[in-house]
């Protein structure tokens, strides 16, 4: 392919791209801003309903605890009242009267005073006189306010209840003077009207009246439909689907609307939340006929459609704009060609060294960026042809100079050999020829030295006839700084070790050496535990060290890093912790320095405490030396052949033989 017809293809899919992603971007962000309009009005519209619906279920509730406490107020005003006419020796007849007289003028419909035997002797309606829990059969209210007589309850206030064609709400109160039953009554046919009047059908008529909704349903919490609407248009009123139940029984109370698409309109369901004690109900399952969840429909094919039409138009005026770009690349690659093909050529007769500078002139006495190429080209390869005697003068030159310092470096080389050999010398020289033996506790230690020697080591000290010392330690760095550090870290050691010295001590000791006569700006990491070879018990302490871990006889690992303090020669004075664990029959301390945890594959990610704590519950059951080297060969399969070692691997490995009970018999 040539470079116009490159030029070409390059103008014109740039601008293919960019007229389609314009068109994209706008097309999809006309979408969302639709569908986010469609979601936030059908949100409304859910939680609206949900509200209504709970406020007409509340509503009434509020309404008849209000009556409650006003019928109560008024049965306690006529106990009062009654008490004071009869302190004033009026005749039933005359109190009967004023009763009346209280009714009509707008106080309760129906007032009933019984005597100490329960007999309704006072009453503002004409007709004999009932008995209060004689017969209760007789009347809603005789048997269940026959316990005012004995003050249990001191008061009462009954559900509303059709009587004689009216729907009466009663409530009573105990007398105030002497034993009596004092109850009033009440109409309660607004109660009835408000009901109506803010029932859940006037709220999902009142949605559709504003035409943004499509259909609406209220549903209780077994999916079943309480009250519906729709506007009966383009199927809009079709029923609910098996998938539209189950995902309003799914809705979850208390929680947030939620949407789904159903035959290409949009439902939102919303829970309702009712106030009080109607919030538990509904949290637990609110009973048949109450409703739970809130469903409407509304359009959704706006998005869609206002989707395909933007890219529609995209379309057409991007095939506009292609032509358009085809051909203003056509006539300019067309002529801006001629001085590229005359370049061209000169580079080729340059390859063949053959070069005139005459073939340029043409094309350098050009104004534009393509005149100016050609005369920096022409001097350029004018240039070339005079330095190219030049420089086969100087590779002669420099194919010496580089003997020479290939030959330098070959004995740099070397040396750094001699020091690492040095440094593995004094490292493998200064672990322990022999662990201790017995038939309480089985020891097992290993060094695999890495390319670099960086100077980690273990120890084993016998400190009496019942205690060893435990250590595993790493030092900064490589080479002989390192052999060094190692030297000044196990001495420091060595020199504090001794019965009754805990190990929060002995690291104590070696960092103040470390920092007060280390010659290099390096730092050590170390584990240091004391163990009990007849209790079992064990005594740890770690600067800055991981690895540390205790294996049970079930395969569970515990890693024993958290007690302790920072590395070793960073702070002078820095406090060290310790902390004790019982190593119980067949329970194992494995202890590692950090090249085993930082080995990577190829990809850059580490061994790490994981992967030991996978390879130390496999190895369950195995002997000390067979389970260092399992860990070895899973550190090793972990860096692979891509992967990196990371320096020394050194492993100290314990496992108790005998249980805590025989051996404390044995002391």
């Amino acid at each position: 392919m040539t470079f116009q017809q490159r030029l070409i293809l390059l103008v014109t899919g740039l601008v293919l791209l960019a007229v389609v992603a314009v068109t994209t971007a706008m097309a999809w962000t006309t979408r969302v801003a639709l569908t986010d309009r469609i979601e936030a009005e059908a949100r409304l519209a859910a939680g609206l309903l949900a509200r209504g619906a709970a406020q007409a279920r509340d509503i009434p509730q509020e309404v008849d605890a209000l009556l409650s406490e006003r019928l109560l107020s008024e049965a306690t005003l006529t106990a009062h009242l009654v008490a004071m006419a009869e302190a004033a020796k009026l005749a039933p007849r005359a109190i009967n009267d004023r009763l009346k007289q209280i009714a009509e003028a707008g106080g309760p419909d129906e007032m009933w005073i019984t005597d100490n035997r329960g007999r309704a002797y006072l009453h503002n309606l004409p007709g004999p006189d009932p008995v209060f829990g004689q017969d209760a059969k007789a009347g809603p209210r005789h048997g269940a306010y026959a316990g005012l007589l004995n003050r249990s309850p001191a008061s009462l206030a009954s559900e509303p209840a059709l009587e004689n064609g009216k729907l009466m709400k009663f409530a009573g109160v105990a007398g105030v003077d002497k034993p009596r039953i004092v109850q009033v009554g009440a109409d309660v046919r607004r109660l009835g009207e408000i009901v109506r009047k803010s029932g859940t059908d006037g709220l999902i008529d009142g949605l559709l009246a504003t035409r943004a909704v499509e259909a609406a349903w209220l549903l209780d919490r077994d999916g079943r439909v309480l009250a519906r609407g729709a506007v009966m248009a383009d199927g809009a009123g079709n029923p609910l689907s098996d998938a539209d139940t189950a995902a309003a029984k799914a809705v979850v109370p208390g929680g947030d609307v939620t949407f789904r698409v159903s035959n290409g309109s949009l439902l939102a369901l919303a829970p309702v939340r009712y106030a009080g004690p109607a919030t538990a109900i509904a949290a637990a399952g609110p009973a048949a006929g109450v409703p739970a969840v809130a469903m409407v429909r509304v359009p959704y094919a706006e998005p869609g459609a206002m989707l395909s039409r933007q890219l529609k138009i995209g379309g057409l005026v991007g095939i506009f704009v292609l032509a358009l770009g085809v051909y203003a690349s056509l006539r300019f690659a067309r002529d801006q060609m001629a001085p590229v093909e005359r370049l061209s050529e000169a580079v080729k007769a340059v390859e063949a060294g053959r070069f005139n500078p005459f073939t340029l002139n043409e094309a350098a006495d050009r104004d534009d960026e393509f005149g100016r190429l050609s005369r920096v080209f022409r001097r350029m390869a004018m240039e070339a042809s005079a330095r190219e005697e030049t420089l086969d003068a100087q590779l002669v030159m420099r194919g010496a100079e580089l003997e020479t310092k290939s030959e330098k470096l070959a004995a740099a080389e070397q040396l750094i050999e001699e020091e690492q050999r040095a440094a593995r010398d004094v490292q493998s020289n200064l672990l322990p020829r022999q662990l201790p033996v017995g038939r309480d506790s089985q020891f097992y230690g290993t060094l695999v030295p890495g390319h670099a020697v960086s100077g980690d080591f273990y120890d084993v000290i016998e400190l009496d006839e019942r205690h060893s010392l435990l250590v595993a330690a790493g030092v900064s760095g490589g080479g002989v700084p390192a052999a060094f550090l190692m030297l000044m870290v196990r001495g420091a050691i060595r020199e504090t070790a001794r019965a009754g010295v805990g190990p929060a001590a002995i690291l104590a000791n070696a960092n103040e050496r470390l920092c007060g006569e280390s010659p290099f700006d390096g730092f050590a990491t170390a584990f240091v535990a004391v163990y009990d070879r007849l209790a079992g018990t064990l005594v740890h302490a770690a600067a800055g060290h991981r690895g540390a871990c205790r294996v049970t006889a079930d395969g569970g690992v515990e890693f024993l890093s958290a007690a302790g303090g920072p590395p070793l020669g960073v702070r002078r004075g820095a406090p060290y912790t310790e902390a004790t664990v019982v190593l119980n029959q067949d329970e194992t301390l494995f202890l590692c320095t950090d090249g085993v945890l930082r080995s990577v594959d190829g990809q850059r990610e580490p061994f790490g405490e994981e992967r030991l704590a996978a390879a130390l519950a496999h190895s369950r059951g195995m002997s000390v030396r067979d389970r260092t080297e399992m860990v070895l060969r899973a550190v090793q399969a972990h860096a692979g052949t891509d992967g990196v070692i990371a320096g020394d691997l050194v492993c100290l490995v314990m496992r108790r033989l005998l249980p805590v009970t025989e051996a404390a018999e044995a002391v």
